[in-house]
């Protein structure tokens, strides 16, 4: 009591500060001791429960939980359902794991102290579906209370199948709670439902080992309690006394359940059925009756008379006293009513075919969720892959496309450059020539159209070197400069008949084509792509832009007037999706503007 004080005084000193982050030490605190010390626990609750008025709906929320566990653990029992129900609503949607168990678990605390077993059932399996054992902080000890208090209402309606499965589970989650205790009564308990099923050898079986752990941890109080258990086993039939007498000797010996005058409480006394018994194998029928009557205590029900009455009856029927055994075998009759234990079957076989009904459908339930889970998650992954192959698929057309386009462009500079450096090779050696033969203004001539030639020779080459090495080009038109340059000029002069030689020659097409590549980059990119122009298109293309005529572009390019026209009405529709001749031109000049 003076710790719980302390812990209570530390505590009002905190809250009397006000800040939240204090409210939330101090539920930590109390939740912290909730285990081991709840009546602490539920001390400091009632603190923090001054301050109520200050709190948020969720915190409010956690502090109810909290001390709705407080006083579960220290014997309050439920009447009203209604406060659990809106606590399971809360944490369904905004709680922790931890705060989503317990509060299943609490429901079906307060459905099992109301009564409704298959209610307390289901509350307890919803507990068990909302945990998340691989979470670091889950609390392994509240599981382990799920399973108990499952195993508690499977024994009280001798479902022993379903009692016996939930103890191992309680068992398993108390020891990884770190509560050896509990994880070893729970174990002791199945050997119960071992003796209620006849297999007592595996009950034996169990206590021994029970009771050999309890002692291993230092439980050596609980060890004796189940030794009980044993003794029951070693006196029903009465064939094992030696053994049960030895269990008895040291029971007396060493609990600390025996008041000053050597009496237990109330609620222990079916030890005295176990000692009468021994006493009735032996023979000392008078002991053996002390000890029977000793079972007695005020308001038993008809199953714990039961051992009394048959104890009784028993030892009076071996003294052939006829009276006490007419009045007992009728107290005894009274205690075994056939109609009350009628009644008890029927209540059982309902009881089980609705706890199989009720897991079987959740069974049912979870499988269809598994399923659908399973259907969407392999519909995702099949768009996924589809979509990958798709990515994988347009990347590498597009990468195809890119290299295909690549080659033919270094194609057309190469060949390019290879006629510019042929022409200049014929030009030098023209230049030789008239060198020799002094013509001055031929040489003149011939000297400009090599600068030109060379000129053009190191662009292609740069440009050819560029592309080789994946450099784009990033060049605009200017055609000014082009219509301005002296190959454009010639051309215009040869439309005109300004010129000795209308017809050019493939040198001067070839400088021609170079000059547009070189001021009008663009453009001349554009023939190349998609259906690329044929290289008649091309030139009549240039003439097209250079203003000259449709007569001379026949005679220019040695070409029926059809040809011509049918020529630009490919690279109209190649160009701009037109089908006709007539607009190639304007189409050509507004694409520069």
């Amino acid at each position: 009591m003076k710790r719980i004080a302390y812990i209570s005084v530390i505590v009002c000193m905190l809250l009397a500060c006000g800040p939240r982050k204090e409210y939330k030490e101090a539920l930590l605190k109390a939740e912290e001791l909730m285990d081991d010390h709840p009546d602490s626990a539920l001390q400091i609750l009632d603190s923090l429960g001054l301050h109520e008025a200050e709190f948020n709906r969720h915190f409010r929320m956690q502090y109810l939980l909290h001390r709705m566990n407080a006083e579960n653990k220290t014997s309050d029992k439920f009447t009203s359902d209604s406060l659990c129900n809106v606590l399971v609503k809360h944490f369904d949607r905004h709680g922790t794991v931890n705060e989503r168990v317990l509060a299943h678990y609490l429901l079906g605390r307060a459905y099992t102290d109301m009564g409704e077993a298959p209610l307390a059932i289901n509350s307890y399996q919803d507990a068990i579906s909302a945990t998340d054992t691989t979470a670091t902080d889950f609390k392994f000890s509240t599981l382990n209370r799920v399973y108990a208090q499952m195993a508690d209402i499977y024994h009280y309606q001798l479902l022993l199948t379903n009692e016996i499965e939930a103890r191992n589970q309680a068992s398993y989650y108390a020891f990884r709670a770190n509560q050896p205790k509990w994880g070893i009564y729970n174990q002791a308990m199945i050997a119960g439902a071992y003796i209620l099923l006849n297999q007592k050898d595996s009950a034996e079986f169990i206590l021994k080992s029970a009771i050999e752990q309890y002692r291993k941890y230092g439980y050596d109080q609980w060890a004796l309690r189940s030794s009980k258990m044993l003794m029951y086993l070693y006196t029903n039939p009465p064939q094992r006394l030696v053994e049960a007498k030895a269990l008895m000797d040291q029971f007396e010996a060493e609990s600390e359940l025996f008041d000053e005058h050597h009496e237990l409480p109330p609620s222990q006394r079916q030890y005295y059925e176990y000692k009468g018994k021994y006493y009735e194998g032996i023979g000392k029928l008078d002991s053996a009756e002390y000890y029977y009557r000793k079972i007695y205590r005020p308001g038993m029900t008809p199953v714990d008379q039961d051992p009394m009455y048959s104890g009784l009856l028993r030892v009076f029927t071996k003294r052939h006293q006829a009276d006490s055994i007419a009045k007992y075998a009728r107290l005894y009759c009274m205690a075994n009513d056939s109609s009350i234990a009628l009644k008890d079957r029927d209540v059982v076989a309902q009881m089980s075919a609705l706890y199989n009904y009720n897991r079987l459908e959740k069974e049912a339930a979870q499988e269809r969720e598994r399923t659908h889970s399973a259907i969407i998650l392999l519909v995702v992954i099949l768009l996924i892959s589809v979509l990958l192959l798709a990515a994988i698929a347009l990347t590498t057309w597009l990468y195809r496309r890119n290299q295909k386009a690549k080659q033919e462009r270094i194609a057309r500079l190469e060949e390019s450059l290879n006629n510019a450096k042929m022409q200049r090779m014929a030009i030098q050696e023209e230049l030789r020539q008239l060198k020799e033969n002094n013509y001055e203004v031929v040489i003149s001539l011939k000297e400009q159209q090599e600068a030109e030639l060379t000129q053009t020779i190191e662009r292609l080459q740069t440009e050819n070197d560029a592309y080789k090495r994946g450099i784009p080009d990033n060049k605009s038109d200017r055609i000014e400069d082009f219509l301005e340059s002296g190959v454009a000029q010639v051309f215009v002069k040869k439309a005109d008949g300004k010129s000795e030689r209308p017809k050019p020659t493939d040198a001067e097409w070839n400088l021609l084509t170079s000059q547009f590549s070189k001021d009008v980059p663009a453009t001349f990119k554009s023939f190349g792509e998609g259906k690329p122009l044929s290289q008649l298109e091309q030139r009549i293309c240039i003439l097209l832009i250079l203003d000259i005529p449709e007569k001379a572009i026949s005679a220019m390019t040695d070409s029926h007037a059809s040809t011509v026209s049918n020529a630009k009405a490919r690279a109209n529709e190649k160009l701009f999706g037109k089908k006709d001749a007539y607009s190639l031109k304007n189409n050509l000049i507004r694409a520069l503007k």
